[in-house]
């Protein structure tokens, strides 16, 4: 497999010489790619296996979209690495067994937290009995967000929205080296939400004209408020090498377009300061050049930034970085109304007009969309009302092909099209 080795030395303005960090990228075929990060935070742990492949190649299909549903996103190929065998060890013989939870997923046994003083290894054996294993890494110092707080501004590019800023330091004073991910919630309100619901007793021979049987019902489960989940997926670096102390201030880790819909009610972000060496600064420096995502896993690419990991077998590369860290986190929620009150909320998810009124037959009719029990049976609409006697006037309704019963798009009428109805442990309205 041919490779290509490139040396690079990152420059940094500090007194004291720093030894240039070595960089290999290769094919990505078949190659183990491993993500790791063990944290000094009490929880299981946990370490991502997959298999990489070059996939240009490859005819992936597009996000396809289906009226009333949001966009449906391409199949994950993601070839994940199971049965693994997976061992943390330290720098005086405690080992920590890992089980896999998931297909690719291996979480630890037991919850442990990494300590300061002590240096773990990540040690792998694969079904192809391949070992792989990592340098010792230790905790590089103590982390501390101090603050996360939220304002509106108008940003470089002229956008106006939120600005998410965190202050944050090593209370050990031991590194300058940060990295930030968030974690975002935010509430779904249907907008053509109503207490009941379309359900079809009996389809009939609708083909041929017979009316099909279809009662309007009470709603099953909640579906007016749900709650949607996004994680960040840039790579956010802060360094404070040139300051006298270890502390960052009103760092940006995330900006929000005003009309992004995720702000129109309540929004929470959870912030996670992550406290690095400077070898492990230098890999993520890297990394944003070279894919502008946190995660080796989402990256599909023909090679690859090599980091910390070795394997034993004659000829096999291995992707990826473990990494031992100090984390703190921080959550913050606000409404809209908090910063925008009395203005317009923001444009509904994928721009629909949720005012549009529609109807559509019960059978089919030649020219029209498909009959309402298809559009029933295939969660395309929700029920808003009875077309009697039928509405033939008004900028928002549609007169093709009226039906008895007035709907909109599964979207506007049932928040579960978006996100949970479940929420979640942490909310606070």
């Amino acid at each position: 497999m041919k490779q290509v080795v490139v040396y690079i030395a990152l420059i940094f303005s500090v007194s004291a010489c720093i030894e240039p960090f070595e960089f290999e990228t290769r094919d990505a075929e078949n190659v183990l790619v491993v993500e790791a990060t063990i944290t000094d935070q009490l929880e299981r742990q946990n370490i991502f296996l997959k298999r990489a492949s070059n996939l240009e190649d490859v005819n992936l299909p597009p996000e396809f979209f289906t009226p009333g549903l949001p966009p449906k996103p391409k199949v994950d190929l993601t070839n994940y690495e199971e049965n693994a065998v997976v061992v943390l060890v330290d720098d005086i013989g405690n080992s920590f067994d890992f089980i896999e939870s998931e297909p690719g997923t291996y979480i630890s046994e037991v919850l442990f937290a990494a300590e300061l003083g002590r240096e773990y290894q990540l040690q792998v054996l694969t079904t192809e009995n391949e070992i792989i294993t990592s340098d010792f890494r230790g905790v590089p110092g103590k982390s501390e967000i101090t603050k996360v707080y939220a304002d509106r501004m108008v940003n470089s590019q002229g956008i106006e929205g939120m600005v998410i800023y965190v202050d944050g330091e090593d209370t050990s004073g031991s590194t300058d080296y940060f990295r930030y991910t968030y974690e975002e919630t935010y509430k779904i309100i249907a907008p053509k939400w109503t207490s009941r619901e379309f359900k079809v007793i009996a389809e009939n021979d609708f083909e041929n004209g017979e009316l099909p049987d279809i009662e309007i019902v009470p709603r099953a489960q909640e579906e007016q408020t749900c709650y949607g989940f996004e994680n960040s997926s840039d790579i956010i670096l802060a360094s404070t090498q040139t300051l006298q102390f270890p502390q960052v201030e009103r760092k940006v880790v995330r900006f929000i377009d005003r009309d992004n819909p995720i702000l129109s009610h309540r929004y929470s972000i959870l912030v996670k300061q992550f406290l690095q060496s400077q070898i492990t600064f230098q890999y993520y420096e890297q990394l944003k050049s070279f894919s502008k995502s946190e995660s080796v896993f989402n990256e599909i690419q023909p090679g690859f930034l090599e980091g910390n990991l070795t394997s034993t077998s004659i000829g096999k590369a291995v992707i990826g970085y473990f990494d031992v860290a100090s984390v703190s986190e921080q959550r913050i929620f606000f409404n809209y109304v908090d910063f925008f009150e009395g203005e317009e909320l923001p444009p509904y998810f994928f721009g629909f007009n949720c005012d549009k009124l529609l109807s559509i037959p019960l059978i089919r009719v030649q020219q029209c969309p498909e009959p309402l029990p298809i559009q029933i049976r295939w969660e395309i609409v929700e029920f808003l009302g009875f077309n009697d006697p039928p509405l033939a006037l008004g900028p928002n309704y549609v007169p093709n092909c009226p039906g008895p019963y007035l709907h909109t798009p599964r979207i506007c009428g049932d928040c579960t099209a978006l996100g949970s109805n479940v929420k979640p442990d942490f909310w606070i309205d």
